[in-house]
């Protein structure tokens, strides 16, 4: 695992010069996968929170889907708040819920599944193996061990999908083929879900998913290991009470597509709900 510590000049520097002195010296850890979009926001978001508003140190711990829920399964992370549920992260759920706390929903309104640019003439799961030399016989998606990829590996089979192919790389090299071949006017089905910023930028549409392979709408939780209930009860209590809308994320993954600082985007976000911030932390 990748281990920061956020210091000034990170995210969590905006409020450095007037913060009081911590009062927990033991830092939280928060585990989550920076190269996805919505995790590095959200995870950055209630990092300073409880840096600069309930004065406790805060480490991150930059991972995958599947250590990062064994993490704080194990102890060796305190929370994460990328639990995609009910459907994406199921098996991570049922493999380890008996050692962790579900404090509820940071996000709802999620959706996952495969995508393709609007000019593209399919409309379901049910038509990409027809058109497979379209596609040059692959589907783009992003980091092996995504819950995402679990589910397309599954809808491969489950749609006899048999000259496609999972072409395993990065939420940003996922990105970048998509809007390589939106410029080009190509075929391209990639692996998609919301909130992405990707949305923002094109025109896309979902492919139907008769079989429900990928399942319906679900939401983002925060999962917690049970010993933080002791140690830190108003960070608990914080991180029940923290939400963010998934049209904030996406907007503000568009911030961060068009160039502004990842820390100005989220002390931004912080300013502008004052007022919640306030009463998450009261």
């Amino acid at each position: 695992m990748q281990r920061r510590h956020f210091i000034a000049g990170t995210a969590l520097a905006t409020s450095s010069l007037a913060m009081p002195a911590l009062a927990e010296t033991t830092p939280l850890r928060l585990t989550y996968v920076q190269a996805w979009p919505s995790s590095n926001l959200t995870t950055h978001i209630a990092a300073e929170i409880i840096k600069t508003r309930l004065n406790m140190p805060v480490e991150l711990i930059s991972t995958s889907a599947g250590p990062m829920w064994a993490a704080v399964a194990e102890g060796h992370a305190d929370a994460l708040l990328t639990a995609w549920l009910p459907y994406t992260h199921q098996i991570y759920w049922q493999r380890y819920k008996q050692k962790v706390i579900d404090l509820g929903q940071v996000t709802s309104g999620t959706w996952l599944g495969l995508a393709v640019p609007d000019y593209v003439t399919i409309d379901s799961l049910t038509q990409i193996e027809a058109n497979h030399a379209k596609f040059h016989n692959k589907i783009t998606g992003i980091e092996a061990g995504a819950g995402i990829m679990l589910n397309t590996g599954k809808a491969i089979k489950a749609y006899d999908m048999h000259d496609m192919h999972l072409l395993t790389s990065s939420t940003a090299a996922m990105q970048a083929q998509l809007t390589r071949a939106v410029e080009r006017k190509e075929w391209i089905v990639v692996t998609a879900w919301k909130p992405l910023g990707i949305w923002s930028r094109f025109k896309l549409k979902t492919l139907e998913d008769p079989k429900d392979i990928y399942g319906k709408a679900g939401h983002i939780d925060t999962i917690i290991n049970p010993s933080l209930q002791k140690r830190a009860p108003k960070v608990v209590s914080f991180l029940r009470d923290f939400k963010l809308p998934l049209e904030d994320i996406e907007a503000m993954m568009v911030k961060l597509n068009n160039g502004e600082a990842l820390s100005q985007v989220t002390a931004g976000w912080i300013k502008a709900h004052s007022a919640e911030v306030a009463a998450w932390t009261a």
